[in-house]
């Protein structure tokens, strides 16, 4: 047995333990070769910062920096801060020990400073991993580009490099310490039945929120205002905005530890410093909230299940009664719903997908905001954003019913398998529509009641509807396993070759409906014709599965495409 002083103490081991965890999350997980795709990521992002970083930084090649350069500080600052923004809030769930890492810890020797001190240490590593690899290749190029043209390069240089390392890495601490503040107001403040929804429905706006900033500043930063088009004259000026925009604050600390004396950059460096204080101050008090909240109430917590709402229990009889008419129907859809409501990894990944899918949407409204001068049946835009979100469900949904929540489960549906594989299919389809597109679709009714005729947007409305329906009915054609309870083989989709033609594809199908339902709403022949061109794309669609579910059987096992193929002999 070896000297007990080589093993690690406790806060190595806690360290460690609760840096993993960070990989491996209700969202991320990383469990499996978590090494390679960890690599992977933080490449793809010291890529992508050191190009963008390229791009701005090559008129230096003509130039000498003359003291301007702090604006391409301030994008780079801006795009790191926006990405591991969302970087962080894949983390929302295991910022914290929960409730059974509190139980699981209690009984150890172990003191709660040494957990709390463990934490802050995975924190830091994690936040230093992360804007090591933005900020890495991105460093490099900011102190070749802007020390080419001075004397004594080497020492400049290599200050350039600490000085832009040490800024990235406040900046990401305070934006994930930020997010660590949003957690413990919403834990102090919301009762536990009501903090879930209410953190998934943040969650979701912050989501879409960051993601729609990131679009918009990568395309076109004008679209977020004025006062990016030209800092150098706020500046000047010292306009509010330059103390109000937290980047510019980095930045400000960035050029003090360069060595500049503006008194701009001083107090902007000071307002970095105190981010990074209140960060810490708002670890220490989230983490005693968060022991008083799973360790001090533990006797008190009530383990009893809470009673099924009876709405919902008249709901599926009713559901039963009309429309889920086939046993295996009624057990999908059930399936589909309750794994959704139980299994935070699915339901925040689709969360995730409604997400970005809105702030795409976003974008285009932003991009495009004068078309909305006329709110009129006439307008292709306003006819066409009912179409995007419920694409986005749609692709949302298809994507992630191939991910099983507990693939060792679906012994109940093997043991139950019949020979109607359509109404398998069915009940899924029925769930996507009935879960999400009937709501969305009557969100958009009562919108567009306020701003046409009724007759108008009840059209409207059923088109759109029908649109999506038939959409649902491609995205699920001829698929014959059980949502959430099948194996998984990631990658089959291939988005990484159909991502771009089909982004291209949607493009030009929702012009083309949006022009299809101009046309229907302004006369009934056209309308009527639209009707017999769905009715045969749905009967195509229909045949088509009837045919191929007569011999098709369930598939519980996915299997990974061969490695090898084989030509056959010459014989």
């Amino acid at each position: 047995m070896g000297d007990w002083r080589t093993y690690p103490g406790p806060f190595v081991l806690l360290t460690r333990h609760f840096f993993g965890r960070l990989f491996r999350n209700d969202t991320v997980d990383f469990e499996d070769q978590m090494k390679e795709k960890l690599v992977v990521v933080l490449s793809l992002l010291a890529v992508f910062f050191g190009w963008a970083s390229g791009l701005l930084l090559f008129k230096y090649h003509f130039v000498p920096d003359i003291g301007r350069s702090w604006q391409e500080k301030s994008y780079i600052f801006t795009l790191m801060m926006l990405v591991f923004g969302l970087v962080t809030l894949l983390e929302w769930d295991v910022l914290f020990p929960d409730r059974r890492d509190f139980l699981n810890l209690a009984p150890l020797p172990v003191r709660w400073r040494t957990v709390f001190a463990a934490k802050l240490a995975s924190f830091v590593l994690f936040i230093g991993l992360f804007s090591t690899a933005m900020m890495s290749l991105s460093a490099g190029l900011f102190s070749m580009y802007l020390t080419q043209w001075r004397t004594d390069t080497v020492g400049l240089a290599a200050r350039y490099v600490a000085a832009h390392l040490a800024a990235g890495f406040v900046a990401c601490f305070a934006v994930f310490f930020a997010v660590v503040s949003l957690q413990l107001l919403l834990a102090a403040a919301l009762p536990r039945a009501l903090l879930r929804r209410v953190s998934t429905a943040l969650r979701f706006v912050l989501a879409a929120g960051l993601v729609f900033l990131l679009l918009s500043f990568v395309l076109a930063p004008s679209t977020l205002g004025r006062e990016f088009q030209d800092l150098g004259a706020l500046k000047e000026r010292s306009d509010p905005f330059m103390f109000r925009y937290p980047p510019l604050w980095f930045v400000g600390l960035y050029e003090v530890l360069l060595g500049t004396r503006d008194p701009v950059f001083e107090a902007e460096a000071r307002t970095a410093g105190l981010c990074l204080a209140i960060g810490l101050i708002a670890f220490l008090g989230s983490a005693a909230a968060s022991y008083r909240r799973h360790v001090l109430k533990t006797l008190e917590t009530d383990r009893s299940r809470p009673a099924r709402p009876r709405w919902r229990e008249a709901r599926q009889r009713l559901l039963g009664a009309t429309v889920l008419r086939s046993p295996e129907e009624r057990a999908v859809f059930r399936f589909f719903e309750e794994t959704l409501r139980s299994s935070p990894m699915h339901r925040m990944t689709l969360v995730y997908y409604l997400a970005a899918g809105a702030a795409g949407i976003l974008v285009l409204v932003a991009g495009y905001r004068d078309s909305f001068r006329h709110l009129t049946p006439g307008n292709g835009f306003l006819l066409v954003l009912p179409l995007l979100l419920a694409f986005t469900v749609v692709v949302g949904t298809r994507v992630l019913v191939d991910r099983p929540a507990a693939a060792e489960a679906n012994w109940v549906f093997r043991l139950t398998e019949t020979r109607r594989i359509d109404r398998y299919a069915a009940g899924l389809k029925k769930a996507v529509i009935i879960k999400f597109l009937v709501p969305l679709f009557l969100g958009v009714l009562i919108v567009h009641a306020f701003l046409w005729a009724p007759g108008l947007a009840l059209a409207h409305t059923g088109f759109g509807l029908l649109v999506s329906v038939l959409g649902t009915e491609a995205a699920f054609f001829r698929y014959r396993k059980v949502p959430f309870a099948c194996t998984w083989v990631p990658g089959r989709l291939k988005l990484h070759v159909t991502a771009l033609p089909g982004l291209v594809g949607l493009m030009l199908a929702m012009m083309a409906l949006a022009a299809a339902e101009k046309s229907a709403l302004q006369a009934a022949p056209r309308a009527a014709a639209f009707l017999a061109v769905a009715a045969a794309a749905a009967f195509g669609l229909r045949q088509g599965n009837r045919r191929f579910y007569r011999s098709a059987v369930l598939r519980f096992e996915e299997e990974p495409e061969a490695a090898l193929i084989g030509l056959g002999s010459g014989d």
